[in-house]
């Protein structure tokens, strides 16, 4: 059972002895006897005391005088009055001075220190409440003023709080703010399209429903400045009219600096169409003065310098091609897609070519560039060329913990051990020495990494190891894994 320290002070040493009796009986009090006020202030100096019960009358101080030293010295510590005397006077006094009750003596001693303690219980635990709200609201203070972010606190539909980097950031006094709607303080039209006062309506209502909110809102502040910002806005469950928190994020900056790469990779895009579309026609040009020269001469010599003229020519298409490839990467944003059906269309596109396909992936979604076909194109592309008259590749998937591997084998020579990891290099191989580098790039857009750990003899076996959050069972929509 919870015990609570009390002292308990009277100049009647007997009164002391069956008081003590009758209100450790419980088990919920322990009693520390003082015989004046004097004595009791020494022990509340000594240790802490959850209570005090007095007597009015004592020599030297009387309980009212000891009520005030104790509220001097020692604050809020629940007293109760435990006196014969019955004035009015007196418990007007005692209440004024901060007395917790009031009990006058006499009666059934059972009844009487029963409800006495009563009273240092409820006392005690209303001082505890008190203390744990406080604290609580201290705590809450602390947090809501030194946040790095704004937060508004709104009553039903109107601002009736905020921390001072709300002021700070829309450069705005409280008093301006305080009692007007969200709506005033917006643009008319809102990022969802909706005016500023149905769209904001609408949320509110969501989530004083208990539906927290977040969403993309446009703030115009008293400056005229215009904020672009992120907000999350929660029901406050407290007494009293209606409230929300709404956390404020400003993302100005960072949509000014995302409409300006857009623009810039905008302008990127193009000049690089304009420019590989010009390239392109001059390759056609120079190949037709190549054929036109080869057929104007029968000098072996002249004919071998045309075969290396073609060779180049040939690698500079296959260049510019790529660049095409590398400019479409990370020109969309990444999306899950069925790993079953990628593999599929990745083969066709490729015309098979001989290439028998085993795919075990049923069942598995990727989060990926949507150039996640061409990666596996270029791997069964590596097959083909590599894997000898008959190549076949096998696609299967396997759980490992949270995360998913991916195995693409192939029935080829394999890698030697000494170029495991060159063959991700731009420039490494025997072909244009840019199909597995762009692999690697495809993939690392989403933090999937790639590896080949196959035995050389047996086959290139490349391990594509998709982290948790980045792939999920098809159709269940839930946490990858489950």
């Amino acid at each position: 059972m919870v015990q609570y320290f009390v002292i308990y002070v009277d100049d009647e040493p007997a009164l002391l002895e069956v008081g003590k009796t009758f209100l450790e009986r419980s088990g919920a009090l322990t009693i520390e006897t003082a015989l004046s006020a004097r004595e009791a202030l020494d022990l509340l100096g000594e240790r802490t005391c959850d209570a005090v019960i007095a007597d009015y009358q004592m020599p030297g101080m009387d309980g009212i005088e000891l009520l005030k030293e104790v509220r001097q010295r020692f604050g809020d510590i629940p007293f109760i009055l435990f006196t014969g005397r019955g004035r009015e006077e007196v418990v007007v006094e005692a209440f004024n001075c901060g007395a917790d009750g009031y009990i006058q003596k006499g009666g059934d001693p059972s009844s009487q220190f029963a409800e006495l303690e009563h009273r240092v219980v409820q006392a005690v635990e209303r001082r505890r409440t008190v203390r744990a709200l406080r604290d609580s609201e201290e705590r809450y203070r602390a947090l809501f003023e030194g946040a790095n972010d704004p937060i508004f606190i709104f009553e039903e539909d109107r601002f009736a709080d905020c921390n001072h980097k709300a002021l700070e950031t829309f450069q705005c006094t409280r008093e301006f703010l305080i009692g007007k709607t969200p709506w005033e303080l917006s643009s008319p039209v809102q990022p969802d399209g909706l005016p500023a006062f149905e769209s904001a309506a609408g949320k509110m209502q969501a989530a004083y429903a208990g539906q927290p909110q977040f969403f993309e809102w446009r703030i115009a502040a008293p400056s005229g400045k215009r904020y672009d910002v992120e907000m999350s806005v929660s029901r406050l469950d407290v007494k009293g009219p209606r409230q929300l928190q709404a956390i404020v994020r400003d993302v100005t900056d960072r949509k000014q600096t995302q409409a300006a790469l857009i623009a810039a990779n905008r302008k990127m895009h193009l000049l690089s169409g304009i420019t590989r579309h010009d390239i392109l026609n001059q390759l056609t040009v120079l190949q037709g003065y190549l054929e036109f020269a080869r057929d104007r001469t029968t000098d072996p010599v002249l004919l071998g310098y045309l075969d290396l003229q073609q060779q180049a020519l040939g690698f500079i298409n296959r260049q510019i091609v790529f660049t095409q490839d590398y400019q479409d990467l990370g020109a969309r944003a990444p999306e899950y897609q069925d790993l079953r059906e990628c593999v599929t269309r990745a083969a066709e596109g490729l015309g098979f070519r001989g290439l028998t396909l085993v795919t075990e992936a049923d069942g598995f979604e990727i989060y990926a560039d949507p150039m996640l076909e061409k990666a596996f194109y270029n791997l069964f592309e590596n097959a083909v060329r590599y894997a000898g008259p008959t190549p076949t590749v096998g696609v299967q998937c396997r759980r490992q913990g949270r995360c998913l591997t991916v195995f693409v084998e192939d029935n080829g020579s394999g890698i030697p051990a000494g170029e495991k990891e060159k063959i991700f290099l731009r420039g490494f191989g025997k072909n244009t020495g840019l199909g597995l580098f762009l692999v690697r790039e495809i993939l690392s857009t989403t933090g999937i990494a790639i590896r080949e750990t196959g035995e050389p003899g047996g086959g290139a076996r490349f391990e594509i190891l998709v982290p948790e959050g980045g792939w999920r069972s098809r159709g269940s929509g839930a946490a990858p894994g489950v």
